[in-house]
């Protein structure tokens, strides 16, 4: 762990600071004579098409509108199962259904300005994602990001809205060890640097008010209860085009005394060639607790999931879609308490047209003292 954390805060923004000006200077070199698409794919990043990003209005696109404007309304129905507290929102109508308004703007060509809005649990809940100002300091290289933010970890948190995840519930991880969601106020850093054999290397660091720990048969909290801040980030390599391996570490104070340590180590891959795509993480953490509270406890689940897009060029039919998913998560590895949970899904989604989306969803989830059990959901999603 010593190890992992001196690489990871110490060799890795010295490498990053050494490349800067070379970067830089080979940057505006292979922009000049590259062709518009390749200029396009150097300014974004992985995976490309899981969220709004105001970095791909162009400045000359945005010259006289004040905002860019974009947003889906979900809805969702339980069709086979039943309402329980598995935490997964899909299982329960009013819930499952979510508003999430975008707007952002590129104020110039190096600064610009991203917010989110999620109106969810029947329309009743109203949730600031995000709300940050971002400026590039070498274009892709160093940009800065301050305000509220997706905190960075993993590969989850680019696909857990409706359009952009392949079923309709999330991945049981990413709910009961650490939020998907999980937004927090802070700042960070981040790029991409060119690498050895035309690969890339890619980082995010941040600080960040951090989370309240969880309970260990619970969900993990998302607000913030001490003065403590929370250190952490990602770093990933894209080995080519469409292939990407990353490792994510987070660790800050949970409690109100600023005593307890939660912290939180990921490993996280995507493949995508064509229509196939492949992805998966595995997410493990630790929290410190009293001898009398019942020590140190661990926690840890993952997925893989597999999708395959089949275009049509066809009126009512842009495209068919299969999903196939495995995970698994137990959130506390020193007992076997039925908390435990393995559940594989499968889903096909439908676009008749490019702005509508219908997903259908049948999972078979396997929990100790409840057996086997099977549910199914339908979605419909309306973006913009």
């Amino acid at each position: 762990m010593k190890f992992y954390l001196t690489t990871f805060f110490i060799v890795l923004p010295f490498i990053l600071f050494t490349c800067i000006v070379y970067a830089e200077m080979d940057e505006k070199e292979a922009t000049a004579s590259a062709p518009l698409s390749l200029q396009k794919e150097r300014r974004s990043f992985f995976p490309q098409d899981f969220y709004f990003d105001v970095d791909a209005i162009p400045p000359e696109k945005d010259e006289g509108k004040k905002f860019e404007f974009h947003g889906f309304f979900a809805i969702t129905s339980p069709v086979k199962g039943r309402d329980d507290d598995s935490q997964q929102p899909s299982s329960k109508f009013l819930e499952g259904n979510e508003l999430v308004l975008w707007f952002g703007k590129r104020i110039t060509k190096k600064l610009s300005f991203v917010s989110e809005l999620e109106i969810e649990e029947g329309f009743n809940q109203f949730e600031l994602e995000t709300f940050f100002f971002n400026y590039e300091v070498v274009s892709d290289v160093l940009q800065i990001r301050a305000g509220r933010f997706l905190y960075p970890f993993g590969i989850e948190r680019f696909a857990e809205e409706g359009p952009f995840n392949k079923l309709v519930d999330r991945p049981l991880p990413s709910i009961r060890i650490i939020p998907g969601t999980y937004s927090d106020n802070g700042g960070m850093f981040f790029g991409t640097l060119p690498f050895f054999l035309n690969t890339r290397f890619k980082y995010e660091f941040a600080i960040t008010t951090g989370l309240k720990g969880p309970e260990p048969n619970d969900v993990q909290k998302l607000w913030d209860n001490n003065s403590s801040k929370t250190l952490g980030g990602r770093i990933a390599l894209e080995c080519f085009p469409g292939f990407e391996v990353g490792s994510s570490y987070s660790r800050g104070k949970y409690d109100e005394n600023n005593k307890r340590d939660i912290d939180f180590l990921g490993a996280d891959f995507q493949l995508k060639r064509g229509n196939l795509e492949i992805r998966g993480e595995y997410i493990t953490s630790r929290v410190e607790q009293k001898a009398e509270e019942g020590g140190d406890y661990h926690r840890s689940g993952y997925y893989i999931q597999t999708t395959y897009r089949y275009p049509f060029d066809l009126d009512y039919l842009k495209y068919l879609e299969g999903v196939l998913r495995f995970d698994s998560v137990d959130p506390n590895k020193d007992i076997t308490d039925g908390n435990e949970a393995d559940r594989i899904a499968f889903g096909i989604n439908y676009s008749p047209i490019k702005q509508v989306l219908f997903k259908f969803e049948y999972e078979v989830e396997n929990e100790p003292g409840e057996g086997i059990h099977g549910k199914s959901f339908v979605q419909a999603i309306v973006k913009w």
